[in-house]
């Protein structure tokens, strides 16, 4: 009998008999696992010379190693429980945000025939004058234009209703927002962006993030989003 019989290791042996039964088939594993590992380290510990006792430092190096095995697998345990916790909690947060409305750097979006467009204009601290937003189409056709007078800053709020340059309802496609104003004298293209209802949530995992469908506007990740509001 040995210290590895007592654990339920095996040893190999030259023998063609024991060479022929292992080519056969093959039932044990070629790793330790944790309780294997635990398992080794206190039977060697029982099977020590009692005239040649283990060193100090050894012994303190192996109790080390038994600490460390058993504090990673106590932090494995904690972070699958705040893995856990963490995905009801964006589960619970995602499902709130359906039926709000999101806003997304999008300056272009699905309009439905007689519904609205909203959106904001962001300037951030330069002073912009005589802004100018023209609503197109599909075909690159402004079908509406709307003009402000004076400097504004900050966000820029703006609404289309939905409608042409004739009062008529527009008809059912995509439509692009473009802006431009005078930043220190100079005419300068900026950056519009959309709102968009929120349809649905798809929640993610560990390798695929949250994402949330905007009506007219497709799908974002949650991060993506710049302002939610109801």
């Amino acid at each position: 009998m040995s210290i590895y019989s007592d654990i339920g290791l095996t040893t190999s042996s030259k023998t063609s008999s024991t060479s022929s039964a292992s080519n056969s088939k093959k039932t044990g594993s070629d790793s330790l696992s944790q309780a294997d590992f635990m398992k080794l380290l206190t039977t060697q510990l029982s099977y020590q010379d009692p005239t040649k006792p283990v060193d100090n430092v050894e012994m303190v190096s192996q109790m080390a190693q038994i600490s460390s095995l058993s504090g990673i697998t106590s932090l494995n345990t904690t972070l699958n429980t705040m893995s856990s916790s963490m995905t009801s909690s964006q589960a619970l947060m995602a499902s709130s945000l359906v039926g709000q409305t999101a806003l997304v750097n999008s300056s272009s979006s699905y309009v439905t025939s007689g519904n609205t467009l909203s959106g904001v204009v962001p300037t951030g601290t330069e002073k912009v004058t005589d802004l100018n937003l023209s609503i197109v189409n599909s075909a690159g056709e402004v079908i509406r234009q709307y003009s402000s007078t004076g400097t504004v800053t900050g966000d820029i709020p703006f609404s289309w209703d939905g409608k042409d340059s004739n009062g008529t309802a527009a008809a059912s496609g995509n439509y692009t927002v473009k802006a431009n104003g005078l930043v220190n004298g100079v005419s300068q293209d900026l950056t519009a962006q959309l709102y968009g209802q929120v349809e649905s949530v798809t929640l993610g995992n560990t390798t695929t993030p949250t994402t949330v469908a905007l009506q007219g506007l497709g799908s974002y990740q949650l991060g993506q989003l710049l302002e939610i509001s109801k």
